[in-house]
């Protein structure tokens, strides 16, 4: 029998403490009445010794987005191998607004109101969560286009939530701190993620891994199961290696109207040595197709 794998599960913190705890105090209650018990005591109570209205905000989007979990509406997506989390978090966003028309084009519309300003808006979503094998907590994201155009991303890791916005990407750059890294890294991650998901769907299976188990699964959950596709490794791995070496390189959008059947496409282009000179191609899938000189056809 195969060795069953731990994963890790996302929202986690809001599962076992948030919804956990009221559920033992109010057992009677459905889980959609915990909800509205746990979301009037956070915006009704008064703020803690070292605790903001910024820090209480990022509580309340963690509860909403464990009501989306709760009701089966979080994608779930599993990473067979956890080094792809860190070559999505490495993948720089050269091409950000690409993706941002990608994500525009492609996301749900969603009613969004805001409990502050008491203003309905609508954005576009995407929402899921990040499964990892053999570490303790997973992600949770939400990645939102609001009605300004900016780009706004919620996520929650363990006990930690963040709020990271392309309008404050290229300050954090910028910065080497704990604090910034980790919002850059996981921005990169969250985005990389769903342009990977697009640009390799043959490296995309539905349901969980086969060596998956989890005996509290939701059942209502759409799962999601991603493996390294070869296109992004280094060919000149050792064969013994177990851990795979990446290529450098970045998504980016195809909008040009030369690219007539592949326009709208996400691609991965990565520095490659053609004739001794370094050249940025696609290593995509049908490269041939619209790539048939790559010394004049580059992106």
């Amino acid at each position: 029998m195969a060795k069953k794998v731990y994963y890790s599960k996302p929202l986690k913190f809001f599962w076992k403490h948030v919804y956990g705890t009221q559920k033992k105090l109010t057992p009677e209650f459905t889980d959609e009445q915990i909800y509205f018990v746990l979301k009037r005591n956070l915006l009704s109570k008064p703020l803690g010794f070292s605790e903001t209205q910024e820090s209480r905000s990022l509580i309340i989007s963690g509860l909403e987005l464990w009501r989306d979990d709760n009701k089966g509406e979080l994608l779930h997506i599993f990473f067979l191998d956890k080094e792809l989390r860190n070559f999505l978090e490495r993948t720089p966003l050269s091409d950000l607004d690409g993706i941002k028309k990608f994500l525009l084009e492609n996301g749900q519309n969603r009613e969004v109101f805001h409990l502050y300003s008491n203003e309905k808006t609508q954005s576009v979503k995407f929402k899921f969560g990040l499964h990892l094998p053999y570490e303790a907590h997973g992600y949770a994201f939400s990645l939102s286009i609001e009605s300004d155009g900016s780009l706004e991303l919620y996520y929650s890791l363990g006990e930690n939530n963040g709020l990271m916005s392309d309008k404050f990407y290229a300050d954090v750059l910028k910065k080497d701190d704990e604090i910034s890294n980790t919002h850059s890294n996981t921005f990169r991650l969250a985005i990389n993620t769903i342009a990977y998901m697009n640009c390799f769907p043959d490296c995309v299976t539905d349901g969980v891994p086969k060596d998956y188990f989890d005996y509290s699964e939701n059942k209502l959950a759409r799962n999601l199961t991603f493996q390294v596709s070869e296109k992004v490794k280094e060919s000149e791995n050792a064969p013994l290696s177990k851990i795979p070496h990446f290529r450098k390189g970045h998504f980016r959008l195809l909008q040009s109207d030369y690219f007539t059947n592949k326009k709208g496409q996400m691609i991965f282009v990565a520095e490659t040595m053609v004739k001794g000179k370094a050249k940025t191609v696609s290593i995509s899938e049908n490269i041939d197709e619209f790539y048939p000189n790559p010394e004049r056809n580059q992106v």
